[in-house]
């Protein structure tokens, strides 16, 4: 956002909008104090939040209703949703979750236009939702204390076991009396369907590149039927492979026992997951999603944590930084938009975890873009990567960075001998490591281009520089450096002289 000029913020957002607000809103946003810099922001967000709001989809207990204010606290990067009582459930579920995600990842597309934004906070007559559903902080309470206290024990989780959700699939509604899935499909994407094999794709790399076992807790076999539904087992959420693995814990995944709720088992999916990942004590719980916003025009991948969880939170910033890095070693995905920081959402997968606790929004299933990058294998691929690299850099103590090469130095080698150069680089990068080397200019001598890989961390990267005929002359050599994952250095270039002694 531009602080010096409040009224170019207000009319850069206006025009984003596509002038959805009326000629009195837009007097009312622009007087010339300095002080109103956020106001007009605010008018902007409350208006999007009353359109949100008109076709969001009511969830059991709540009415529709356009008494919404919304403030932007640029500095804290939080957005403030003010509702009445009336927006609140008859109880507090995944369908609730979900739609709080709709609206709060709605808001933050425009939002984020103006500046950086990292939390949506709703409040319900001038109180969180925790006041009218104290059992959720409760929840929240009671993992944390289970989490600290197993810290307390063995300093870190001691499992050395990873757990690898793949959001959703199938489950029954009492409501309808059938098999559901929790999501419509968009743009030939079904959510629920689809992560499957994003989990399988990460399950592979984490125990490839990290070395330690991954727990899937849904059935990974394709051509299996689950004979309640009918359906594949793999397309089956996992509450009820649990179930047949796990049947005597039914702690984890008969959570709603006795319950007459409709969505009772959707409800006792997603408490499953993180339930399950805390009885194997697992180092780290990630769970697999793609995002939902109704407009259709938000973009990118997100990585959700629990509010007032600075572990989780770090462990989720090391993984944007690396997603990002890979999903943007490839040409067509260059421009992907990955966000900056983490998003802090109560959600019931990293609520109940005892765990460093993180859900990967891969990217929004309602763009028709997004869409095609999500059922794209080669970014698929890349994107699961990314959250392997973060997880194994924040496991490890390390900082995400941009792979860099450092400028190196003009060279004279006398004629008929060589010199080794060493070669500075900051990064992480995946090995083996190609360091190339072409021919920007060349004048006199032997000019050949060449590619050496490197495939040890612990040797050195330097390039041999030959001068081995008996002329004088000078190339320009470009050189980057390029990892196994694909990932490139800008280029740098410098001089090698050959010259007489």
């Amino acid at each position: 956002m531009n602080r010096k000029n409040p009224r170019r913020t207000l009319f850069v957002l206006l025009a984003l909008l596509g002038g959805a607000l009326s000629p009195g809103l837009v007097l009312a946003a622009a007087p010339p104090a300095a002080a109103e810099r956020d106001a007009g922001l605010d008018i902007l967000l409350t208006q999007k939040a009353r359109d949100i709001l008109e076709r969001v989809r009511l969830v059991d207990g709540q009415a529709r209703t356009r008494r919404v204010e919304v403030s932007a606290d640029i500095a804290k990067g939080v957005v403030t949703v003010a509702l009445d009582r009336a927006f609140l459930p008859a109880d507090y579920g995944p369908s609730f979750e979900d739609q709080r995600s709709e609206i709060s990842f709605g808001l933050l597309h425009w939002a984020e236009q103006a500046a950086p934004f990292s939390r949506v906070i709703f409040l319900y007559d001038g109180k969180e939702i925790e006041h009218y559903f104290p059992e959720i902080k409760a929840a929240d309470d009671a993992a944390r204390e289970a989490g600290e206290a197993l810290r307390r024990i063995r300093g870190t989780p001691g499992s050395g076991m990873a757990f690898v959700a793949a959001g959703h699939g199938y489950f029954y509604s009492y409501k309808d009396n059938r098999w559901v899935t929790s999501r419509d499909e968009w743009n030939g994407v079904s959510e629920g369907l689809l992560t499957p094999s994003y989990a399988e794709e990460l399950k592979a790399v984490i125990e490839q590149r990290s070395q330690m076992p991954v727990v899937r807790p849904r059935v990974q076999t394709m051509g299996t039927t689950h004979p309640p539904s009918g359906e594949e087992w793999w397309t089956i959420a996992a509450r009820y492979a649990i179930a047949e693995q796990y049947p005597g814990e039914t702690k984890i995944w008969n959570t709603y026992a006795g319950s007459a709720l409709w969505d009772r088992e959707e409800r006792e999916d997603i408490n499953s997951r993180p339930l399950l990942a805390n009885h194997h004590r697992a180092e780290v719980a990630i769970h697999l999603h793609s995002n939902g916003e109704p407009s259709g025009s938000a973009r990118g991948t997100r990585v959700i944590v629990q509010p007032g969880r600075p572990m989780d939170a770090a462990l989720a910033q090391s993984v944007l930084c690396s997603m990002k890095e890979l999903i943007h070693s490839l040409p067509e995905h260059g421009a992907f938009t990955v966000a900056p920081a983490p998003h802090a959402l109560d959600k019931g997968e990293n609520r109940e975890a005892h765990m460093p606790s993180i859900i990967v929004e891969t990217a929004f299933h309602t763009n028709p873009d997004d869409a095609k990058a999500l059922l794209d294998p080669v970014f698929r691929s890349a994107a699961m990567k990314g959250v392997e690299k973060g997880y194994r850099l924040w496991a490890t103590g390390k900082a995400c960075e941009t792979l860099a090469l450092d400028p190196l130095a003009d060279v004279q080698i006398p004629v008929r001998s060589s010199r080794f150069v060493p070669v500075a680089f900051k990064g992480n990068p995946q090995y083996p490591l190609v360091l190339e080397l072409s021919v920007a200019s060349c004048v006199g001598g032997n000019c050949t281009p060449s590619d050496e890989e490197f495939m040890d961390p612990g040797q050195p990267v330097q390039l041999e520089l030959l001068c081995n005929g008996d002329g004088v002359g000078t190339v320009r050599w470009r050189t980057r450096l390029r990892d196994a994952d694909g990932v490139v250095t800008e280029y740098q270039e410098f001089n090698q002289s050959c010259v007489l002694t």
